[in-house]
């Protein structure tokens, strides 16, 4: 694939994400290309390569004959994601203690900047993103690439439900502060706290009450 295509593909990529966690397009809905791709700016080349992308990511469904459309989570599905997040995230810090990786702690820093200025201005997608880049800031700390990789592949399809149970919830800029306290109260415990107070901070960092799931 040419270099300049391949570009748009990862732009489309990222910007159909966005869409879909902003709730422009919600689970179940389908996504017309020539609507999509007039909206994006892009062909239809680089567009369906880039559905075909989310569809490995468990983003988005591809349908025969019946183009795509937005993955529908069932209760069974989010259990198991946020389990397995759990799992993930105890093994990374385990791993990783006693946090030697400084660069990691710095990008949950600005996580944590970008997601109190998101509490502020209540904005949906920010928290989202923002949620994300601290997480997988946090994973990053064991320099298991393995281990990243799958917990990347996770992280995308949690926030889909994330982004979903949001935009279900009168979720006010107050109920986005605690999410706010809570990350950093779990930042504090890891720059900080002996294996046992971290573990006990990941442990009752309660983001499923704040951020949805």
């Amino acid at each position: 694939m040419a270099l300049e295509q391949r570009s748009l593909v990862d732009l489309a990529v990222a910007e159909i994400q966005r869409l879909i966690y902003i709730g422009k397009y919600k689970p179940g809905d389908k996504l017309v290309e020539e609507q999509l791709g007039e909206e994006l700016g892009i062909s239809r080349p680089p567009l369906r390569e880039a559905l075909r992308e989310l569809a490995q990511r468990g983003i988005v469904e591809q349908l025969p004959r019946r183009g795509s459309r937005v993955v529908s989570l069932s209760a069974q599905e989010v259990a198991e994601i946020y389990s397995l997040r759990g799992v993930l995230e105890r093994f990374a810090v385990t791993t990783s203690f006693p946090m030697p990786n400084s660069k990691s702690i710095e990008e949950m820093r600005n996580a944590l900047n970008d997601m109190t200025k998101a509490a502020l201005d209540n904005d949906h997608g920010g928290i989202v993103k923002s949620n994300r880049d601290f997480h997988v800031a946090l994973v990053s700390m064991a320099n298991h690439s393995l281990l990243l990789k799958t917990y990347i592949g996770l992280m995308d399809k949690m926030q889909l439900c994330m982004s979903d149970n949001l935009r279900q919830e009168t979720t006010v800029s107050g109920d986005y502060e605690i999410g706010v306290m809570r990350h950093k109260a779990l930042l504090d415990a890891i720059e900080g706290g002996g294996l046992a107070q971290i573990l006990e901070a990941l442990e009752s960092h309660g983001e499923r009450q704040i951020f949805g799931g």
